[in-house]
């Protein structure tokens, strides 16, 4: 998936998500997003914590070797490596930030 593709996958969930106030999904599957259905693709997972005024997201393949960051306060995207096979990063709350991770 190339990289623009998975921050727009970041964006799209983390805004759907912005509605509910500490909303915390780990997205594998299809959901309803503003009338129609989304559905990452297979094998991504995407990991969304958002308050109404907040977002922080991860994604990644699973069988990759790199988990993606982005939030609201931020417009870079970022990276980390992680261990073939296993899931992504997750974010802890809305406001997280990156440290040790490198900008794409």
């Amino acid at each position: 998936m190339a990289k623009k593709d998975l921050f727009k996958v970041c964006l799209v969930a983390a805004v759907a998500l912005s509605a509910s106030s500490a909303s915390a999904a780990g997205l594998t599957s299809s959901t309803v997003i503003g009338g129609g259905t989304f559905a990452p693709s297979n094998k991504v997972q995407i990991n969304v914590v958002a308050a109404d005024t907040a977002y922080a997201a991860t994604s990644g393949h699973l069988s990759g070797d790199r988990s993606m960051f982005t939030n609201n306060s931020d417009p870079k995207m970022y990276w980390t490596a992680k261990a073939t096979g296993t899931t992504p990063a997750t974010v802890g709350n809305a406001t997280d930030t990156v440290s040790g991770w490198t900008t794409l």
